[in-house]
């Protein structure tokens, strides 16, 4: 039996009171705005922001109880938890207070599963919006109050391992990090004292990207990885999204790679808060948001320069600018003076970060069967959800 939202919840949304009124803030009452609602945290109980009675009294808001589920209908639309105590809301909000025909876990894992679906029903012209209508209006599966336990639990046990193995890759990464500060220092305050030299002397050249015309079809029906920005989610590289041929190669402006080089994306919305740094270990090509650096001496190690920069990254984005899209000014980029340690240590942190690149690997793999097997489970008992009524 498949009921509209609207049958089965009752959807509330909330107000600001005046930020120039201080007797309205600063109070003891919780008030959640969507920024609150967090990836890998389901229930709120506590908020940034708290309210006083008067405001409340003044504006007429209305508290919503415990296990009210939170949906986000703007800036973003579709982000989900669940209400941990009783609040109060802003009005990018269309939160649904469940009845006792439906279960409130049940409920948070179809819509956390409907990000897509939600945004294409959103409507407006500077931003858009789901209105209350439009959520009453939404169709879910409404088998027994059991069923949906049963559901939620299993949905609940898979979902607590999937944030367990991304807990994992956060903790093996801060784990290298750690390292590379315990043997080198400090990158910019060098208290170790380690030989410094500029980037442009330790690689032996450093390589720009380039996009083949997208004229010749054929250019894009190759073997070789053509790595663009979107291929930059791990520290490894070994194949690409898309791919070229050798013709494309030789009638563009990229050029191979050769393996165990460092890649970095120097243009990219990204960069607004990480910079995506990785190793290849095949040949590739790039495009020309991304850079290459080729090291095949005997000073420095591929694996030592990547995690150099990812410990100075935040002093790097500093630097970010952008018109029609963020960049790193690359000329004043290629300036930067780098420590040195000695070859040895390079080489012992070289070994630790391809013993923990093999654990991330396997955690990898295990985080990977997780999440298809969610979407299958997802897609089991929910369906697909098509945009319109």
């Amino acid at each position: 039996m498949r009921v509209k939202l609207g049958e089965v919840c009752k959807v509330v949304s909330g107000t600001t009171p005046k930020s120039s009124c201080p007797e309205y803030w600063n109070g003891t009452l919780n008030w959640v705005t969507p920024a609150e609602l967090k990836d890998d945290s389901d229930i709120v109980y506590e908020t940034e922001r708290k309210i006083t009675l008067r405001a409340v009294q003044d504006t007429g808001l209305k508290p919503f109880s415990i296990g009210t589920v939170l949906l986000s209908s703007r800036a973003p639309i579709g982000k989900v938890a669940i209400a941990g105590t009783e609040m109060y809301c802003n009005q990018g909000f269309k939160n649904l207070v469940c009845s006792g025909s439906i279960y409130n876990r049940y409920l948070y894992h179809f819509l956390k599963d409907k990000t897509e679906y939600l945004n294409a029903l959103g409507r407006g012209a500077t931003f858009k919006e789901i209105s209350k209508d439009i959520v009453e209006n939404i169709e879910i599966p409404l088998p027994p109050l059991e069923t949906q336990r049963h559901i939620a639990a299993v949905l609940d046990k898979v979902s607590a391992l999937i944030a367990l193995r991304r807990q994992q890759l956060d903790k093996l990464d801060e784990l290298v990090k750690s390292r590379f500060i315990e043997m080198f220092g400090d990158p910019v305050d060098n208290p170790m004292g380690w030989e410094k030299k500029p980037i442009v002397e330790i690689c032996e050249k450093i390589l720009s990207g380039g996009t083949p015309s997208k004229d010749h079809e054929e250019y894009f029906k190759g073997d070789i990885p053509w790595v663009s920005p979107k291929d930059m989610k791990t520290l490894v590289i070994n194949d690409s999204q898309d791919h070229i041929t050798e013709d494309a190669v030789q009638n563009s402006s990229t050029k191979i790679v050769p393996e165990n080089s460092v890649l970095m994306v120097i243009r990219s919305g990204i960069l607004k808060h990480t910079l995506p740094v990785a190793i290849n270990t095949v040949p590739v090509a790039i495009n020309q948001d991304m850079k290459a650096f080729v090291i095949q001496n005997t000073t420095i190690r591929p694996e030592y320069l990547l995690y150099y920069f990812k410990q100075v990254a935040p002093d790097i984005l500093h630097g970010v600018r952008g018109v029609t899209a963020d960049n790193i000014d690359f000329k004043t980029f290629q300036r930067r003076v780098i420590i040195v340690p000695s070859v040895k240590l390079q080489n012992q942190f070289a070994a630790f970060v391809t013993q923990t690149e093999k654990t991330k690997t396997a955690v990898q793999q295990a985080l990977e069967k997780l999440e298809t097997m969610k979407k299958a489970l997802m897609q089991e008992y929910f369906g697909k959800q098509d945009v319109g009524f």
